[in-house]
């Protein structure tokens, strides 16, 4: 027959380890919440996404500004040096050589600063349409979040009272508990993923499913407490 005291003990233990297993479960929701407080829903992303777009957008702007400026300068420049050439006021060879050589290159520089605006044209206005499309992205999204994080913060202080509460039930059940089988049930718990206690239930073990010799049986059934089981892995208990 399974001594009093075994069953006490044994029914502690695994009422603790309800209540333990319960903690845990309750901690993973907290620490998951907090996660999920702390992403904002993907706003900071979104946020600086738009705020990396709206740059590219101005860059390519400056940019596009700036071919338009240096192709007005290079019209004017390639107008001045063509009348110059094909005014009849020089007479000089080495001076018309020289014109030729600035004219042709002026006309080289307008021909790439022309072929250049198009695609500078292309990507500000592409970067200015993701832009808007990431801006009402980020205005949906902080509509979502503002009534998301109220239900967090909700969840997160329910989850808190929750713990609290139940970490004081666990206190009062470990308080009842010897300091060995408690230290021993602490160890098995935080090493086997929150299973400590198992029973056994028409000779085997229910941890490990394996049937127990009946030597560990009869240790079991005459032991003043629970006893590990041989595989290492947890305590065993019979009803």
């Amino acid at each position: 027959r399974v001594q009093d005291g075994q069953v006490t003990i044994a029914k502690s233990l695994l009422l603790l380890q309800d209540t333990d297993q319960a903690l845990a479960m309750r901690r993973r929701t907290f620490r998951e919440v907090e996660r999920e407080l702390k992403s904002e829903g993907g706003l900071p992303e979104v946020r600086d996404n738009c705020e990396k777009t709206k740059v590219r957008e101005l860059e390519s702007k400056v940019e596009t500004a700036r071919l338009e400026s240096e192709l007005a300068t290079l019209k004017e420049n390639v107008s001045e040096l063509e009348g110059r050439l094909y005014g009849g006021a020089i007479t000089n060879v080495r001076e018309l050589t020289a014109i030729e050589s600035e004219h042709s290159a002026a006309r080289r520089n307008l021909a790439q600063v022309e072929e250049s605006i198009a695609p500078a044209e292309v990507v500000a206005e592409h970067a200015r349409q993701r832009y808007n499309e990431l801006t009402k992205e980020l205005d949906e999204k902080e509509k979502i979040w503002k009534t998301r994080e109220v239900e967090l913060r909700q969840e997160l202080n329910r989850v808190g009272i929750e713990f609290n509460e139940m970490l004081e039930l666990r206190n009062a059940e470990a308080s009842g508990i010897p300091d060995a089988d408690l230290s021993r049930y602490n160890r098995l718990f935080r090493s086997n993923r929150g299973v400590a206690v198992v029973k056994v239930e028409r000779g085997v073990c229910q941890g490990c499913s394996v049937k127990l010799p009946v030597g560990e049986l009869t240790r079991l059934r005459h032991s003043d407490g629970p006893i590990p089981c041989s595989c290492g892995r947890a305590l065993i208990t019979e009803e």
